[in-house]
């Protein structure tokens, strides 16, 4: 599962459609203006106030950032539609047939790969269709190399839309990668951690979550004995020990040797369960190599969220079980005290 940390698509995307909708809605404001009382083209007028009215409500609410992939793909093809419905009313030298080179590029930056691929393809068709039907069936004057000075020049732009977008998705990809992950455990960071817990925060409210904080104990007497290369192997592992005992949850490492795992779903006796799971394992464990064994413990602190927890308090509860652990002996569970009745009830 990875996360959506640093993804600035949503907003490219918003930004691109309430620019364009704004953009669009002008001219077609001009255009409403100039067929209805200049020209004699009325349905053309009544096609462009009809997509005027629609590029004003777009924009209305990119800015106010409740675009939805229904509404953005609606936009795209209303706009792919008004330019062929212009194309089959005007003649081929007016000019109109200009605007379908936007096509591939608004698709791919408004829909993404996917979206932006299928509506690029269907004005591509739309588009052919109508020129041939110029060509052929209107018996017009036009120079036959028109359909394949359209379809060259299309499927160029096409190309080059596709290819950048598969790019960008790529390098956005990886620097996701680089905001959300450790650079040395590879598990998941505190800044990870702070993004995902607004949303833990909301399914709270229906499904249980638990904060597990877990510290190793007597850590800097490993770097201190041992030197920095074999405490970080030791956080290595420690790191692919707890993420192969939690399965779907997911684990953050918040500090040197601190880890914070989160545990959906998870009632607070379940998160003590799953939580001597991780300390005996860890007890356990044989670290380092064979040749040069380190045998390690470590202590940790449970606090179970609610709709009305901000991480910081989340954590400073925590962390206080965790520092009573740590006085108690090390090598230990704590449990925030508000939840330590239902623990032994339940336990009992």
């Amino acid at each position: 599962m990875e996360l959506d940390i640093f993804n600035p698509s949503r907003h490219l995307r918003r930004a691109v459609l309430f620019w364009l909708s704004a953009l669009l809605g002008s001219l077609c404001l001009i255009g409403v203006i100039v067929n209805g009382f200049f020209d004699d083209y009325p349905q053309v007028a009544s096609a462009q106030a009809f997509f005027c009215s629609l590029s004003c409500y777009v924009a209305f609410h990119s800015y106010r950032g409740n675009t939805s992939l229904l509404l953005s793909n609606s936009y795209i093809y209303s706009f792919m539609s008004l330019i062929s419905f212009n194309t089959y009313i005007y003649s081929i030298d007016n000019g109109v047939l200009v605007w379908s080179f936007l096509y591939p590029v608004l698709s791919y930056l408004i829909l993404g790969k996917r979206y932006g691929m299928i509506a690029t393809m269907v004005g591509f068709v739309a588009q052919f269709c109508l020129i041939i039907d110029k060509c052929i069936l209107s018996k017009e004057n036009i120079i036959w190399e028109l359909p394949l000075n359209f379809v060259t020049a299309y499927l160029s732009v096409w190309l080059a839309s596709h290819v950048l977008e598969v790019k960008r998705k790529t390098s956005e990809a990886s620097l996701g990668q680089l905001a959300s992950r450790d650079a040395l455990t590879s598990v998941y960071n505190r800044h990870a951690l702070i993004h995902n817990f607004e949303r833990y925060r909301q399914e709270s409210e229906k499904l249980p979550l638990s904060l597990l904080v877990l510290d190793l104990d007597y850590f800097k007497q490993i770097n201190d004995k041992y030197g920095h290369d074999v405490g970080d192997k030791v956080l290595v592992q420690t790191a692919a020990l707890i993420d192969g005992l939690c399965d779907e949850h997911l684990v953050y490492r918040i500090g040197g040797e601190e880890f914070c795992i989160a545990l959906h779903n998870t009632t607070i006796k379940n998160a003590v369960s799953k939580a001597e799971e991780i300390r005996i394992a860890i007890e356990n464990h044989t670290f380092n190599t064979l040749e040069q064994p380190i045998f390690q413990t470590a202590s940790i602190g449970i606090y179970q969220c609610d709709l009305f927890n901000d991480l910081d308090s989340v954590l400073r509860n925590a962390d206080k079980e965790l520092y009573k652990a740590k006085k108690n002996g090390r090598n230990q569970v704590m449990v925030c005290h508000e939840h330590k009745d239902t623990i032994l009830s339940a336990l009992s």
